[in-house]
């Protein structure tokens, strides 16, 4: 019943990304139809500034740098090390990219356990808080850049601020009201089993005596999410984008980014991504052609794409320094029960 009501929602997300592909293509305006669009989108990625490309990939680079330092602070009991964080940050911003319905994030938790010996509970809390640090430094940087350009839209920043402020301060009320049913479920699914992870989870979410790191995560994050918000910047310049005032950028991609973390995606975020960008950008008034022949819409796929790419290259980069990990631990672990068989 639990597989099938996951392949359930994998499928969903699959045909809900194909079917709004389909239809942001065909309305994209290309008076070629669909085939046209993506010959389109093909040029303009083929065609891309190579050192604003460049430019933008060190941006997107150092947020991944920034985010996993952050996963060292928030870090509970377990220490996770930066040795151990980076490579599994990129794997799992890469595996966000390809995967649907957010099973990267399961995938995150479950890197940690199996190299890093971090217990579910503890992981589990750890993607929870820096999720909750995301909006509210979200809602900081773009609040502040759409208060700058006008002042009409930047409503949006307090919510998120507020939103990820009550769910950081009100998490572990919630998980206690909710602990006893939720122990009884777990018990239910794993028969015999003691669900210790919900308890570390409860543990690890608590901010009591970790004020001052979840305040220096807060900042962290802060610069993330400046880095990040420059690359859609420089992606679009690269595609021969400019003029489109800053703050536009910032509200329109970070509407792009929180449609991206619902599980509602497919593969490769295709469809449910570019309606997120076409969204934000209508909602501060672009539309249609913008610039030089190209559409709002093809303009999203194209800088998907580029935004993609990055994001794999740099998983794959750290697939081999996760091995290494691995290979170094099960090295180590082997020479200790030699020893301890030598002292015996």
């Amino acid at each position: 019943m639990r597989l099938s009501r996951k392949f359930a929602s994998v499928a969903f997300g699959i045909i809900l990304g194909l079917l709004l592909s389909w239809l942001l293509l065909s309305k994209s305006g290309s008076t070629g139809g669909i085939f046209s669009a993506l010959n389109s989108i093909e040029k303009k990625v083929a065609d891309a500034d190579t050192g604003l490309f460049i430019g933008a990939f060190a941006l997107f680079f150092l947020s991944q740098v920034l985010r996993a330092f952050r996963w060292t602070i928030l870090s509970f009991n377990s220490k996770i090390p930066f040795t151990l964080s980076m490579p599994v940050t990129s794997i799992h911003i890469g595996l966000g990219h390809l995967l649907p319905v957010r099973l990267t994030d399961i995938a995150f938790v479950g890197l940690l356990r199996r190299f890093g010996a971090i217990p579910v509970g503890y992981g589990t809390a750890t993607v929870v808080q820096a999720k909750l640090l995301d909006l509210i430094a979200m809602g900081i940087v773009i609040g502040s850049a759409v208060a700058a350009g006008v002042g009409e839209m930047a409503f949006v920043a307090p919510i998120l601020v507020l939103i990820g402020f009550l769910g950081i301060i009100f998490m572990v009320p919630l998980l206690r009201t909710v602990r006893k049913p939720a122990v009884w479920i777990l018990q239910k699914l794993v028969p015999g089993g003691k669900p210790h992870w919900f308890d570390d989870l409860l543990k690890a979410s608590a901010i009591k005596g970790r004020k001052g790191k979840i305040t220096s995560a807060f900042f962290v994050s802060l610069a993330a999410w400046i880095c990040k918000l420059m690359m859609f910047c420089l992606l679009l310049e690269s595609l021969g984008i400019t003029g489109i005032p800053r703050w536009k950028i910032f509200f329109a991609c970070g509407v792009t980014d929180l449609v991206v973390a619902l599980p509602l995606h497919g593969l490769l975020n295709m469809g449910t991504l570019e309606a997120g960008w076409a969204a934000g950008f209508a909602m501060v008034g672009i539309e249609g052609i913008i610039a030089s022949g190209t559409n709002v819409i093809e303009l999203g796929f194209s800088v998907h794409l580029l935004w993609m790419f990055m994001a794999v290259f740099l998983m794959i980069l750290a697939f081999p320094w996760l091995w290494f990990l691995s290979y170094r631990n099960n090295r180590r672990n082997l020479s200790v029960k030699t020893d301890f068989k030598d002292t015996n």
